[in-house]
C-alpha cells in the first residue's frame, strides 16, 4: 500500500476521526506535552494506530522542511472519486454544490480552496489532471483538514465534465473578472462553480460553456482578489441558498 507523509496536528486530528483512509502510524515530537496532542494520541491509540514519540530533528527530516507543528501522519493518499460515483452520493440536488479549479497551481490555494468548501458545504471539488496542483503534502496541510469532509474527483477534460453535469442539471457558473456583479446574479442549485487562476483566469473554452461568468464587485483600488479569497466568497454566497 502507498502511504504518503502528512503533517500538522489539525490533518492529523481530521484524517483520525473522518476514518476515510487507512493510516500507518502518527508521529509526535517529544517536545510537544500540551493536552491537544495527548488527546491525539489517545485518539490515534483508540483507532488502532501507532504512536511513536521522537526527537523533533526526525520529524524535521520527514516534513522536509514543512511546518509540521510537532506532529506527522503517515497514512494513504486521499480517496479520488469517478465523475459517477460522486454523482450518486447527491441526496438533494436543491442543496448541492460543486466546484473545479482550471489553471489553479499553487498547492497552497488549492489547500485553502478545500477548506472554503468543507467550511461553505461545498460537497465536491473537481480537479483537471493537467493545468491543477495535486493533493501534495503542502496542499492537505493548508486545507488543514478539511480534505476528509469533501470529495474530490479528478478528471481528464474539465470542458466535457462541464457538459455531463449540464445533462445533470446543473447550472455552470464561472468566477471571472469582467462578469455580471455577484449581487445581481439569482444562483440557482445545483450549481458547479469555476474557479480560474489569477493569472489567466478562466481558460477559453471553459468560459463559452458557461451559463453565466460573475465577478466579485470591489472596492478600494485592488486590482483583483487571491483565487482562494474569491472561492471563499462565491462559496459563502452560495451557502445561503441551502441555510
Amino acid at each position: 500500500m502507498a502511504t504518503e507523509i502528512l503533517f500538522g496536528i489539525n490533518t492529523a486530528e481530521e484524517i483520525l476521526n473522518a476514518g476515510r483512509r487507512r493510516v500507518v502510524r502518527l508521529l509526535i515530537s517529544r517536545d510537544e506535552k500540551g493536552q491537544r496532542v495527548s488527546a491525539l494520541s489517545g485518539l490515534a491509540r483508540s483507532k488502532g494506530v501507532a504512536v511513536e514519540f521522537c526527537a523533533s530533528s526526525v520529524l524535521e527530516k520527514l516534513a522536509k522542511g514543512g511546518h509540521h507543528q510537532g506532529v506527522i501522519i503517515e497514512a494513504e493518499p486521499p480517496k479520488k472519486l469517478t465523475l459517477d460515483d460522486a454523482l450518486h452520493l447527491i441526496r438533494d440536488p436543491k442543496k448541492t454544490i460543486w466546484t473545479a479549479l482550471d489553471g489553479i497551481t499553487d498547492p497552497m490555494n488549492l489547500g485553502a480552496i478545500i477548506r472554503s468548501a468543507a467550511c461553505f458545504g461545498v460537497s465536491t471539488v473537481v480537479l483537471p489532471e493537467r493545468r491543477s496542483a495535486g493533493l501534495t503534502p503542502t496542499a492537505q496541510k493548508a486545507a488543514s483538514g478539511a480534505l476528509e469532509r469533501v470529495n474530490v474527483v479528478e478528471v481528464v477534460n474539465l470542458n466535457q465534465t462541464i457538459l455531463k453535469l449540464k445533462e445533470k442539471g446543473f447550472w455552470v457558473y464561472g468566477l471571472d473578472m469582467g462578469g455580471k456583479p455577484m449581487p445581481q446574479v439569482d444562483f440557482t442549485l445545483p450549481a458547479f462553480i469555476i474557479i480560474g487562476s489569477e493569472g489567466e483566469g478562466l481558460h477559453q473554452k471553459t468560459r463559452e460553456h458557461c451559463d453565466e461568468i460573475v465577478s466579485i464587485p470591489q472596492k478600494g483600488g485592488v486590482e483583483s482578489l487571491n483565487a482562494s479569497n474569491a472561492a471563499a466568497v462565491t462559496f459563502y454566497e452560495l451557502s445561503k441558498k441551502i441555510n
